[in-house]
């Protein structure tokens, strides 16, 4: 399997421009401020830590992606990766509050944009990512994660996989978060802030300070940073994900113990090699406690060497770039021999006992391997291994073939209904489509996604089901559940702070409707949510790559949304369904029994260039070179009329024109109708092209197999 090594960092963090203040920062501390775009005049808690850098001004509209690209540069500097240099390299981005910044704008329902097209990208979620990799070249895979606080190692893993599967060897992977009066009002509702500063697992503890910040590190295939030079700073060598599936917001033990022990297998290390934990540690009482009982369970019974450290008792909580601050955090430790200290660590809750050990003295050998931890609201877990970039290659798993054997579909207009491919031999008895005494009570993009992915449980035999539960649910949305942070924008017009629902903050984050539904269903596998229109078909491809790579042998990918989350629009674009659909998807099985082949597929860049159709065409002919389908479909929802007609001049094969609603379970019905058509045995095998407006474009090529 190839190695993947870290060769450059960048970030913009509250102690300022640049690594170096960063890590100077992590051992000094800073005191609170008085947020800068809003005020905290009707709240409890009043003190922020904003992210220091001149000439970039909170509040602006640009402000997210200025952070960030102040990031990417630093970081490609330190890899010495020239603007345009790699076209190849690809771009993983996280974010949990980018494109709410501007909530007179971005949280307005049913507003139309007068903006142009160039400058309302920035109100979108994925808006910093699109831009930076225009800006910087970057026509690699694409995509942005929103799992809440456990975004950006989402992140970190998936662009991993990216670089582990050849797609690609070089991908910049970030995470930007702003403080917003809505996010702030949101955790203040939660009583989780805290009025001084931020104590992880200390007795003392009261809750975080909210923080923001820009971070950036570049990863790249171990020989091609050998060969061009470039020098490794450490490997990632392993990653785990995992869902609670208990609660939408009390962490659970169980689920962070599986994320670490899923992270040390894929690594190929033991417990005891662990050396340093960087925890999560938000300082609030359920969370260090679930957490450091999970470290116990997990790592402490090894015997080893265990040292903790958690970076936000010194730089604060900046929501979704947290989990991937602590990895720069993991990676400068071990370089300046230095572990950054554990707040309070003298005075520490007795129930925290497992993670009192850490200590400022520490030598480069005792650093790594170093496991990073990251949870968040829905109870989505994702854990990486950083280890030295010596560290011995894994061998490469067996591969799989991989097929989708269901289709379910739920929407307002039709209900539920189910397509086998593969008719289970003992279908399961069908779980209660809302089982939602496990959880709070479902909006209805939440309830949709729910009767779809109760369909599919319920359509297959009870052990199937039992192996989806442990794979995962993988979704795609292009709004999430908006309609809440509107409502929350809403209250703070009336009643500022007080007015704000703490559930409405909650449901709010992109990735809860799938927590939602693992929730109520028992998914306790990886549970990751993709931004974009055509993030179900990325979902999809998730999905694919994970069976493909042995991690699991069955799990479930989605899109779905609802009109009442896209709280503004262009005038030009099309309505929104309410709909959710769940595809099957599964390693080969050896009875052969019929059903979807994926015969290939490939990742591409957002439609924004030039060369899109050039770029698209060149993806067909890849996937099947050897062997030529009967048909290519074209989903040119993202393409200009030129791009479209230069696609279909340079294609001479049939080529079938179509045009996806928005949201992210319309691109998704596309490929369920391809595999409908290849089913009823109407073609012999088909190319599916992707592509939507401000989001990434793939090729899938699917085939039917026989028995």
């Amino acid at each position: 399997m190839p190695q993947v090594v870290i060769t450059g960092i960048g970030c913009v963090s509250p102690f300022g421009n640049g690594l170096n203040a960063f890590i100077n920062g992590l051992h000094e501390g800073r005191d609170t401020e008085e947020p800068k775009t809003f005020s905290t005049e009707n709240y409890r808690i009043h003190g922020v830590y904003h992210a220091e850098t001149p000439d970039i001004r909170p509040g602006a509209r640009d402000f997210p992606h200025a952070l960030a690209l102040q990031a990417l540069t630093e970081a490609m500097d330190d890899a010495d990766v020239e603007r345009g240099r790699f076209p190849e390299c690809g771009l993983a981005l996280a974010s949990t509050s980018a494109g709410w910044h501007l909530p007179g704008e971005s949280l307005d329902p049913g507003r139309l944009s007068t903006a142009a097209e160039d400058d309302a990208v920035l109100l979108l979620k994925q808006g910093p990512g699109l831009v930076l990799a225009e800006e910087w070249r970057l026509d690699g895979p694409h995509c942005t994660t929103s799992s809440a606080c456990a975004a950006s190692t989402g992140a970190v893993a998936w662009a991993m996989e990216r670089i582990r599967r050849q797609e690609t060897p070089l991908m910049a992977v970030g995470a930007v978060d702003v403080l917003t009066e809505v996010v702030f009002a949101g955790f203040h509702s939660m009583r989780l802030l805290s009025p001084t500063t931020t104590r992880p697992f200390a007795s003392r503890r009261s809750g975080f300070v909210l923080a923001e910040g820009a971070a950036f590190v570049i990863l790249e295939e171990a020989e091609h940073a050998r060969k061009r030079g470039a020098t490794a700073l450490a490997a990632l060598t392993g990653w785990g994900g995992s869902s609670d599936a208990s609660h939408l917001t009390t962490p659970s033990a169980d689920g962070i113990a599986r994320s670490l022990r899923a992270a040390l297998t894929d690594g190929g290390r033991a417990a005891e090699d662990i050396r340093v934990y960087h925890a999560h540690g938000t300082a609030s009482a359920a969370s260090d406690i679930a957490e450091a009982d999970a470290v116990a369970k997990t790592l402490a019974p090894a015997g080893g060497s265990l040292r903790a450290t958690a970076i936000k008792g010194m730089c604060g909580h900046t929501e979704g770039a947290a989990g991937l601050f602590s990895v720069i955090a993991a990676v400068e430790c071990a370089r300046r021999d230095r572990l950054p200290p554990l707040r309070d660590a003298d005075q520490m809750d007795p129930r925290c006992a497992v993670l009192s050990s850490a200590t400022n003295e520490q030598s480069n050998s005792s650093a790594l391997p170093a496991l990073v931890h990251a949870s968040g609201f829905g109870g989505a877990n994702c854990t990486v291994l950083v280890d030295r970039p010596d560290v011995r290659q894994l061998e490469s798993r067996p591969g799989a073939r991989v097929v989708i054997r269901l289709a379910a579909q739920a929407d307002s207009v039709h209900g539920v209904r189910t397509t086998l491919f593969a008719p289970a031999a003992e279908p399961s008895t069908p779980p209660r489509v809302s089982p939602w005494e496990r959880t709070v009570a479902p909006d209805r993009v939440t309830e949709l996604l729910a009767e779809a992915t109760g369909a599919a449980l319920g359509s297959v035999t009870l052990d199937l089901a039992e192996r989806i539960r442990g794979g995962g649910l993988l979704t795609g949305t292009a709004f999430g559940g908006q309609a809440h942070h509107a409502r929350m924008h809403a209250a703070l017009g009336k009643a500022r702070g007080r007015g704000v629902d703490p559930l409405d903050f909650a449901r709010s984050t992109f990735n809860v409707p799938a927590s939602q539904c693992s929730i109520a269903y028992g998914i306790q596998g990886r549970v990751e949510s993709y931004i974009g229109g055509s993030a179900g078909v990325e979902a999809l491809l998730s999905a694919i790559d994970l069976v493909a790579a042995g991690r699991c042998d069955a799990l479930l990918a989605a899109g779905y949304d609802a009109p009442e989350n896209r709280l503004w629009r262009m005038a030009t674009e099309p309505a929104v369904p309410a709909a959710a659909t769940v595809l099957l998807v599964e390693a080969e099985s050896a009875a052969g029994a019929p059903a979807i082949e994926v015969a290939g597929h490939r990742r591409l860049a957002p439609t924004t260039r030039q060369r899109t159709a050039t770029a698209l065409h060149a993806a067909v002919l890849a996937l099947d070179e050897s062997d030529p389908v009967e048909e290519i479909w074209l989903d040119a929802s993202g393409l200009t009329p030129g791009q479209e007609e230069s696609f279909l001049g340079i294609e001479s094969r049939h080529c079938r024109v179509l045009r996806s609603l928005a949201g992210a379970a319309s691109p998704l019905d596309q490929h369920v109708a391809a595999m409908a058509r290849l089913l009823a045995g109407e073609a012999r095998a088909l190319t599916l092209v992707t592509t939507a407006p401000h989001a990434a474009s793939a090729a899938i090529r699917y085939q039917r197999t026989l028995p």
